[in-house]
């Protein structure tokens, strides 16, 4: 992969006898956005914790930036984290809450930093309520600004959506894309398949600590795009029937047996009859509609065990 920033190589993490992530592999390529998705307990935030360092890795690799990763290696450092809770100190206000992280980050010119990144997650810096007063939507965008202080390649993002309302959702959404187009390469989890598709570029399914499926957008919206499937004796004659006779152009051939497609304008019965009248055994055709949530419970089983 081009520009790759992240590589995970069977990335394996135990806890007293347990197994929370169990040799992941996956690549970041620079500028994406990378989606997370698995239930609670799955195994994300352990995950997660191991690429941004908070924790070690049992087995494995960390690749950052094409160079692998040690304990308290330097590249670190270039990460921004939001992972569990923002750790805010409620009796101060945003600004206050940035300035210590500044300090601690040793940074010159603090004031005109913290302003830059509070304007970037849309708040005010001349705003004097304490922390313990904001909504949770405020809490979660200062928790991204304090993520943002070090001017990170990389922000890591653990469920920034969860408890909140819609127009908290749809917030840092935007926030979200905002960020990305300034250049960060954001790694996101959430249990919400339905809400990361309208943010991520890519995609990993995490199910009791094992990545069982990774896809680019592109590859999870045909997963779940209408289509018809046929399951014929020979696909390669049946395909040419289907361009020739019917006009299906939108189609995807699955195996020596299988095609899907797509043109959902044809009507099964009108499949059937051109195949059968020209030769081709027909054993099913069966229409099929799917949702990002269907498809990530089919994928996970709907009784959704998990690992700690």
């Amino acid at each position: 992969m081009a520009d790759t920033i992240i590589e995970v190589s069977q990335l394996t993490k135990h806890f007293k006898g347990k197994t929370a992530v169990h040799k992941a592999d996956f690549k970041i390529a620079k500028g994406e956005i990378f989606g997370l998705v698995g239930q609670n307990g799955a195994g994300k935030s352990t995950l997660l914790k191991m690429i941004g360092g908070l924790i070690y890795p049992t087995s494995g690799e960390i690749k950052l930036f094409d160079r692998a990763m040690n304990n308290n290696h330097p590249y670190f450092e270039r990460i921004g984290l939001l992972i569990e809770n923002a750790g805010l100190f409620p009796y101060y206000n945003a600004y206050e809450n940035l300035d210590l992280i500044s300090i601690l980050y040793g940074l010159t010119n603090r004031e005109r930093h913290i302003k830059r990144v509070l304007q970037l997650v849309g708040l005010d810096a001349s705003n004097k309520t304490k922390v313990r007063n904001y909504s949770m939507g405020m809490k979660q965008r200062l928790g991204i600004a304090a993520s943002l202080i070090g001017s990170p390649d990389i922000l890591i993002l653990d469920e920034p959506i969860n408890g909140l309302d819609p127009q908290g959702i749809s917030e840092i959404r935007k926030l979200i894309l905002d960020l990305n187009k300034t250049g960060i390469t954001i790694i996101i989890s959430s249990h919400i398949l339905e809400e990361l598709s309208k943010v991520a570029t890519q995609y990993a399914i995490l199910h009791q600590g094992e990545i069982i499926e990774n896809h680019s957008r592109e590859q999870l919206l045909l997963q779940c795009e209408d289509r018809i499937e046929i399951e014929v004796e020979k696909v390669s004659s049946a395909v040419s029937i289907l361009e020739e006779q019917l006009n299906i152009n939108h189609y995807k051939v699955i195996s020596d047996r299988i095609v899907y497609v797509y043109n959902s304008h044809i009507e099964n019965q009108h499949i059937i009859k051109s195949l059968v009248e020209n030769g081709v055994s027909v054993h099913s055709v069966t229409k099929h509609k799917q949702s990002l949530e269907q498809y990530f419970l089919a994928r996970i089983g709907s009784e959704g065990g998990s690992r700690d």
